[in-house]
């Protein structure tokens, strides 16, 4: 029988014409007993694809996020392990009134202690004079630490006479029966109300009474409003 592509094509396109067709047989074949080709290169892009939820999961795990609490917006401070959006807006108002000179120093927010500090550690930026905290030392170091320190030294002077309207956090620790809390409290309500008129304005401070006054009476001073 006479092949009738003979007319059509040499014996050598006819060749290479049957190795195509078993090409496409054995392809079809394979497909329909669900082979799928090693190299993603051969394979369909439906089964190459990545979702974004999956990208968006790489990312985080190959590349670290450091945030700079001196910088970060509400959205990176929400990032960090154990803060959500009431305490990154703690931090944005703590940041305005009082910039951050280290990086522990994000424990003086409320709510944020040295457990909470630890975990977000690895991701935050380590700037001033402070470093991470060693699980394994006997001793940390921690803003609260400082802070206790900076007191006592404060302490050590406490017959200057003190400025209700410019005296620093430490300033305002030398007075008789004020602590931390309480001269962090006159710091924000004259940030709030405005200067103090005069000294007996502190007994507006909440925790501060007539007492307190009295105690410290010939060491206060307000400077002039106008």
């Amino acid at each position: 029988m006479k092949n009738p592509l003979d007319k059509l094509l040499t014996p050598a396109e006819q060749k290479a014409l049957l190795f195509l067709v078993i090409c496409f047989m054995a392809g079809t074949g394979l497909k329909s007993i669900g082979f799928k080709p090693a190299s993603p290169l051969l394979a369909n892009q439906s089964d190459t694809s990545v979702s974004p939820e999956s990208l968006a999961t790489a990312l985080e795990e190959d590349i670290p996020i450091i945030i700079d609490i001196r910088t970060a917006t509400k959205e990176e401070l929400i990032l960090l392990p154990g803060i959500g959006e009431k305490r990154a807006q703690d931090i944005l108002d703590h940041r305005k009134a009082h910039p951050f000179q280290n990086v522990n120093e994000i424990m003086l927010i409320k709510g944020i202690g040295i457990k909470t500090y630890d975990k977000m550690l690895p991701m935050l930026l380590v700037f001033g004079n402070s470093s991470p905290i060693d699980k394994n030392a006997s001793q940390t170091s921690s803003a609260k630490d400082r802070k206790k320190q900076d007191t006592k030294k404060a302490v050590a002077d406490n017959t200057s006479i003190i400025d209700l309207n410019t005296a620093s956090l430490e300033e305002l620790c030398t007075l008789s029966g004020i602590g931390a809390v309480k001269a962090q409290a006159i710091i924000d309500y004259r940030t709030e109300h405005g200067p103090f008129e005069s000294i007996e304005d502190i007994t507006k401070v909440k925790g501060i009474g007539p007492a307190t006054l009295e105690k410290n009476r010939a060491r206060l001073k307000v400077s002039s409003t106008q």
